[in-house]
């Protein structure tokens, strides 16, 4: 009965019950859009950093990673063939390779913009890294021929392409400075900035021998069969392969790691966006209704029904305004996500040129991603808060002595 008479109730005012609702829906579909696009955002980053930075672990030698962001070339691994060798044959390896990392100048004679050298061995770098796939345009590295790939902002601040050459000016492991004429074999194209930014891309063995490094390494990368086994194998092999320092990806991504759980922020501020919308909305319908509906209470009073039974009246139709505020929200949340969100995302990249890099491995267009178990907390948290910004009105109605509510 108490049902019946709240659903027919919401409706004696469209307008105002459909402009609440509405309210109400259009704060879960915001919601459920920012926190698509933030799972995009930390999904890509993560493949990104995992694909073409850290693998699922690496290993540096002792010291290493206290002066990390120098890229130190005095704390090699000496002897990385051993080690290499080692972890082939662990059951768990998918894949291993061996980098340097090292910071240059770059210069086409005319200019010169500081940008980081990465080493490879072409030979093994696709068992852990992706970057063989990212080649835009031109071709992969082979064996130890004195070429290049360079990142695609590189290449475009310096009007360069395929063919072309710049010249790389690195300090060796004894602070000499050593210049090399390198012809670009290819463009990447990889959408983190840190490649495509910043990095020019040389074979391992031309490295070495311009740093003066003999066959030293600043780190071995692993690529694991399963990723979720980062953790027992950074163990493990810390106890096997002792006097060098491991770390997973996640050691290694502290920094989106932060930006990631700061995010959190900004989901509570739209969850008490939503609450002060409902909480406006709400009371002010349910307090209209109980106003305008004075002799009613009085009369439902004067018959018999409860205060607790009034409460209850003004409640259900709370709720259901929050019921169909969250059903419409979640439709129209998931309209956005699978619609736009998911498939085309939003492109920032005009503002990240100028920005910088975040944290976030991106250059600029950040597509969401779907997640699901928002789509039922949403609904529910719509439909709790609007029961529950509901009862202060419904006590106001319920307080109403039935004479006086008469006679007025």
């Amino acid at each position: 009965m108490l049902i019946k008479l709240a659903f027919r109730n919401i409706f004696r005012n469209f307008r105002r019950t459909f402009f609440t609702f509405i309210a109400i829906a259009v704060g879960l579909a915001l919601m459920l859009l920012a926190d698509s696009m933030l799972q995009g955002i930390d999904s890509q980053s993560f493949a990104k950093i995992i694909n073409y930075e850290t693998g699922h672990v690496k290993i540096f030698s002792l010291g290493y990673q206290k002066e990390k962001d120098d890229l130190p070339l005095d704390k090699l691994i000496a002897a990385p063939s051993g080690i290499i060798s080692t972890l082939r044959s662990d059951a768990a390896v998918a894949g291993v390779t061996s980098r340097v990392n090292f910071r240059i100048m770059l210069s086409d004679r005319i200019d010169e913009i500081p940008a980081i050298g990465i080493a490879i061995n072409p030979a093994d770098d696709a068992s852990v890294f992706e970057l063989k796939q990212a080649v835009a345009q031109g071709q992969f590295l082979v064996g130890s021929e004195e070429a290049m790939l360079i990142g695609s902002k590189l290449a475009k601040d310096f009007n360069v392409g395929v063919g072309d050459y710049l010249t790389v000016l690195a300090r060796t492991k004894y602070d000499t400075y050593q210049a090399l004429d390198l012809r670009i074999k290819g463009i990447l194209q990889t959408d983190d900035p840190q490649i495509d930014w910043y990095s020019v891309v040389i074979p391992l063995d031309v490295g070495q021998s311009s740093l003066d490094l003999k066959q030293g390494v600043t780190e071995i990368d692993i690529k694991l069969k399963n990723i979720n086994d980062a953790d027992v194998f950074k163990n493990k092999i810390s106890k096997e392969i002792p006097g060098m320092e491991i770390a997973t990806w996640k050691d290694l991504s502290e920094d989106v790691l932060a930006i990631s759980k700061a995010k959190y922020t900004g989901t509570f501020t739209i969850f008490f966006a939503i609450v002060l919308i409902s909480l406006i909305g709400i009371s002010n319908t349910i307090l209209m209704a109980a106003f305008e509906r004075v002799k009613e209470i009085g009369m439902m009073g004067a018959m018999g029904m409860k205060r607790g039974d009034i409460v209850k009246l003004f409640v259900l139709e709370g709720t259901m305004i929050g019921l169909f505020g969250s059903i419409f929200g979640c439709l129209l949340g998931a309209l956005l996500v699978g619609g736009w969100m998911v498939p085309y995302g939003i492109d920032f990249s005009a503002f990240m040129r100028q920005m910088g890099p975040i944290g976030y491995r991106t250059t600029g267009r950040f597509t969401g991603e779907w997640h699901l178990i928002m789509f039922p907390i949403a609904f529910v948290f719509g439909i709790v808060v609007s029961a529950l910004t509901s009862i202060y009105p419904a006590l106001v109605a319920s307080r109403m002595e039935p004479s006086e509510a008469l006679r007025k």
